[in-house]
């Protein structure tokens, strides 16, 4: 397996910063890690591994065809979005230090309450879902500009590509669990 420490996925600290509530002041050494794991997470598992790598190669070595640099046009706002949703916690709630978790203070300004946070994280993932999903669409109806998306080593990779969402994996569940093992969502739904 290659390595892709140091590698830029697909989005950069300008990129975010002009597409996402993200601003200047936010240490982009926080938000970093946050855009790979995005990346990994869900985009990599709507191109399949191989397309995927084959992409993030390119990307770096600024090799891209014509072709993929329309694609990164609609990779860009999904990772975006979602490094956004994922970097929600660490930014906002506080971050891992030798001391444990620290809660984030600043002299003018306030944390946000709980459920202020879940709120804005779910808002930040529609967004996501929104961009992915037309991720989906275009390659459906590009997929002959990308013989690599279509080749045997990448619907044999590690992920393979993924027509339909698959949300109902994600990783954060908001309420609380009942005696069945079900999640009471903040809409009063039973998660399935």
């Amino acid at each position: 397996m290659a390595n892709y420490t140091g590698y830029t996925y697909f989005v950069t600290e300008n990129y975010l910063e002009f597409n996402t509530p993200i601003n200047e002041n936010v240490e982009f050494n926080q938000i970093r890690p946050h855009i790979r794991t995005a990346a990994e997470l869900w985009t990599q598992s709507i191109l399949g591994t191989y397309f995927f790598n084959d992409l993030l190669t390119k990307y770096n070595a600024q090799t891209l065809s014509a072709d993929e640099t329309t694609l990164m046009t609609y990779i860009q706002p999904a990772v975006s979005w979602r490094a956004a949703a994922e970097s929600m916690i660490g930014v906002t709630v506080g971050t891992l230090t030798n001391k444990g978790l620290q809660k984030q203070n600043g002299d003018n300004s306030e944390s946000v309450d709980d459920s202020t946070i879940k709120f804005i994280n779910k808002h930040y993932n529609q967004r996501a879902e929104f961009y992915e999903n037309r991720l989906r669409k275009y390659l459906k109806d590009n997929k002959a500009l990308f013989t690599v998306f279509t080749s045997t080593n990448n619907t044999d990779s590690d992920l393979k590509a993924q027509w339909t969402n698959n949300y109902s994996q994600d990783i954060t569940f908001i309420g609380k669990w009942n005696n069945n093992n079900r999640c009471n969502n903040q809409f009063g739904e039973l998660d399935s």
